[in-house]
């Protein structure tokens, strides 16, 4: 940035991320604040939830640790951080973040210390803890959201659902194809002592036969699939079949089950057939398959908040060690996504298929760059979208 912006100056700029003690959190309240006011009215809005991870070397960068790092689909040394995002329509932004501190963290004070960690954040916590901080959060802050959207991380936690149903807040979240469910309701009590020797037993045990969510599928007749269109696509709209039907949960040693919709999501792809599965505590016939199946797919748009993040923002490039420049950080990429967002809403009448990489682009033109007036700058932008129409009505032709 020192290098290509006019009148900036190195060490300014790194005490306002590194030192400056301005705080980040009413900085993360005010994206997610003004996000959720720019999506009201515009439908249903999903507060969706994921991690990302950021490749670093060394030890120092406060959080790292040899982990599952996301971006690569191994383990490898980076920084692990939940977030959250709001998403409707075609409209999306991150809202919050929370840094995943590993064991080997919190268990080493000093180290903590270095990193400027403040002490009420050195608790271990999951990352599905973390999420349910994120959703209590932003539900106490007024944020406004219709449901909630997450991974199979999250779908496979019990404490996740089960604190979204102690919210009262709506779920459609993902979760893993060996997931087990119950047909029925289980009987589920504390078995009796045998003989009457040795001590009572105190536990809950389940009595019923459990199944793969994967094996259900396969007794599914063809008539028992649904076609839906999940959302309208550059290449016209995303169909997929869908079934819904209820099933019931058993969490270990828990005195009840819980029900569930089970959704269940067949997609055809380049590589073939996609199947994704879903749990919901909504109502069965509250909602319909299709309502479902769209809540289900909003969570693409999480997904392209972090591509747009690390693509334009540079959510990843960053310099910093500490606990306080890696939130600033974050602050500000979540600010830029907060204006993205709303600069695609002023322009989408004038300017319908804006993206990040056209603001992105104007800005460094205008404030990093000689040579291209506005009106040159602005006719490079307005040919990108004729090009890109083209193959918006070719795909829709074919």
């Amino acid at each position: 940035m020192c290098e290509r912006v006019a009148d900036s100056q190195y060490h300014q700029i790194q005490h306002f991320i590194s030192e400056s003690p301005w705080q980040w959190r009413p900085a993360f309240d005010s994206v997610a604040k003004g996000t959720s006011d720019a999506m009201e009215g515009m439908g249903k809005v999903g507060l969706l939830i994921d991690e990302s991870s950021h490749l670093k070397k060394g030890k120092k960068s406060v959080g790292v640790a040899r982990q599952y790092c996301g971006t690569i689909g191994k383990v490898d040394n980076g920084q692990v951080a939940v977030y959250g995002g709001l998403s409707t329509q075609n409209y999306y932004g991150l809202i919050d973040a929370a840094l995943y501190l590993p064991e080997e963290w919190t268990e080493d004070a000093g180290r903590c210390e270095k990193a400027g960690i403040p002490k009420n954040f050195r608790t271990y916590k999951t990352k599905p803890e973390l999420a349910v901080e994120i959703v209590r959060r932003q539900k106490e802050n007024g944020v406004k959201f219709d449901f909630v959207g997450a991974d199979g991380l999250y779908g496979n936690a019990p404490h996740f659902l089960g604190s979204l149903d102690e919210m009262r807040l709506l779920f459609v979240v993902e979760i893993h194809s060996n997931e087990r469910v119950y047909e029925q309701p289980p009987l589920i009590s504390v078995p009796e002592a045998k003989d009457g020797r040795g001590r009572k037993p105190s536990a809950y045990k389940c009595d019923g036969q459990s199944v793969e969510v994967r094996k259900l599928i396969e007794t599914i007749p063809e008539e028992g699939w649904e076609e839906v269109v999940v959302r309208q696509g550059t290449k016209g709209p995303l169909r997929c079949m869908t079934h819904v039907r209820k099933v019931y949960t058993w969490e270990k040693g828990a005195a009840s089950c819980c029900e569930r919709l089970l959704l269940m999501r067949k997609t055809n792809t380049m590589n073939g057939v996609e199947v994704k599965y879903a749990f919901s505590n909504a109502a069965e016939d509250e909602y319909t398959n299709t309502e479902l199946a769209q809540m289900q797919s909003q969570r693409y748009f999480v997904e392209r908040s972090f591509q747009d993040a690390k693509q334009e923002m540079g959510m990843s490039q960053y310099q910093v060690r500490g606990w306080l420049a890696w939130h600033h950080h974050i602050a500000l990429v979540m600010l830029s996504l907060e204006f993205v967002l709303t600069e695609k809403m002023v322009f989408k009448n004038e300017h319908p298929l804006l993206t990040s990489y056209d603001i992105r682009e104007v800005f460094i033109k205008l404030y990093t760059q000689k040579g291209a007036t506005f009106d040159e700058l602005m006719a490079q932008m307005k040919h990108r979208h004729a090009q890109r129409l083209v193959d918006i009505e070719r795909n829709k032709g074919s």
